[in-house]
């Protein structure tokens, strides 16, 4: 399923593509960022507009191979 990914003040971030179902609460990775899930926003007339409303946790740090 693809999530749209959106912060407190309902912006976009970005997308995230997962099979995971999420509660508030979870955590996941997402490019180079970690997020936390405040709020989920589920729309049953349409299957393609689900969304978390997510905080950023904390950046990660890649490192070169």
């Amino acid at each position: 399923m693809q999530y749209l990914l959106i912060d407190t003040h309902q912006r976009p971030l970005g997308t995230l593509k997962s099979d995971k179902t999420f509660a508030v609460g979870d955590t996941f990775e997402n490019s180079a960022q970690s997020y936390t899930v405040i709020g989920l926003n589920w729309f049953n007339q349409h299957v393609q507009s689900q969304s978390l409303t997510v905080i950023p946790t904390r950046l990660i740090a890649k490192t070169a191979n």
